[in-house]
């Protein structure tokens, strides 16, 4: 029993003593057991019936570093799906362990209205990206 109970007790402390955080840009990230998974941001760009808009000049600028995000996903022109990847994965190192506000921007191809939001993503030593902060969507008037 007391053994056990050391055990147990060991298991915490090196649990406890485990879970630092990562400076985004300090020594090379180890976040430990990771998933399979392909984790992307997507954004929706819709009217005020919540039908799908196809827009324009579509950016997305991290605000911390004033660069703009690209990724290898592109939607197909003239596919009216309204729907656009913002980041993925393969941007993680782009963005900080606390999480980076991004300017989305895009125009309606129909009423050359331009919209913006901000959305925070996390990445750094993560093993995926995340959203934090902000809108799935862009509603145009």
């Amino acid at each position: 029993m007391k053994k056990s109970l050391l055990f147990l007790l060991l298991i915490v402390i090196y649990s406890a003593c485990s879970k630092k955080t990562h400076q985004s840009t300090a020594a090379p990230c180890n976040p430990g057991m990771c998933t399979m998974m392909y984790v992307s941001v997507p954004i929706h760009f819709v009217d005020k019936a919540g039908n799908a808009v196809e827009v324009k000049d579509f950016k997305a600028v991290n605000l911390r570093t004033n660069k703009s995000i690209q990724t290898e996903v592109t939607p197909t022109p003239g596919n009216n799906s309204g729907f656009h990847v913002i980041a993925t994965d393969s941007n993680m190192k782009e963005f900080t362990n606390e999480g980076d506000e991004v300017k989305v921007t895009a125009t309606n191809t129909a009423t050359n209205q331009t919209q913006s939001v901000i959305v925070k993503i996390t990445g750094g030593c993560a093993c995926h990206i995340a959203k934090t902060a902000g809108p799935d969507k862009i509603v145009f008037d």
